[in-house]
């Protein structure tokens, strides 16, 4: 049975973790002010020996300010204006547990259709653990509650770049 968004929210609020596939392949995905979820996602990164970085995932520009210290001008228009994958590395965060984004925070928009439509009803962005592959490791499968969408075989890794306070780009990963 495909999971209502309704389900998906709820999961999300009582702090369990979803598994997301979307245009940057497989992620695992929490509530970014529960606690308890949060250290489960850390939890997974541990024993996966992942190693991307937790990423905000938000809908709009809207739902990236509600988690960056300060956004320079330049990153209203790198965020909005994106049509490929782009994760933006901010300094600062806020609206996170304690520990995470303290001095950065990667926060990347959704470019997908059911992301955005779960996302707008959440009313806020999720903090993400990419995976950036095609497949779940077991290890994530067995740790989430639902699933929404399928990781298309054509999924692509984002670019990352790193925005400095006065508008400076630095590409991490191009």
């Amino acid at each position: 049975m495909i999971p209502t968004n309704r389900e998906l929210i709820y999961a999300l609020r009582q702090g369990q973790l979803l598994a997301i596939a979307d245009e940057t392949g497989w992620s695992v995905a929490a509530d970014p002010q529960n606690e308890a979820a949060v250290q489960q996602l850390i939890a997974l990164k541990a024993s996966t020996k992942n190693p991307y970085d937790l990423t905000v995932l938000a809908r709009d520009t809207d739902q990236v300010v509600m988690y960056v210290q300060k956004m320079p001008d330049i990153g209203f228009d790198l965020v909005e204006l994106t049509d490929i994958p782009l994760i933006v590395v901010f300094e600062k965060g806020r609206n996170v547990v304690a520990g995470i984004g303290e001095t950065e925070i990667a926060v990347r928009k959704s470019l997908n259709e059911d992301v955005q439509f779960l996302l707008g009803g959440f009313g806020k962005g999720v903090i993400t653990l990419p995976f950036e592959s095609f497949t779940l490791p077991d290890a994530a499968r067995k740790a989430v509650s639902f699933t929404l969408g399928e990781a298309s075989r054509n999924f692509r890794k984002p670019r990352i770049l790193r925005l400095g306070m006065g508008g400076e780009i630095e590409f991490l990963r191009k």
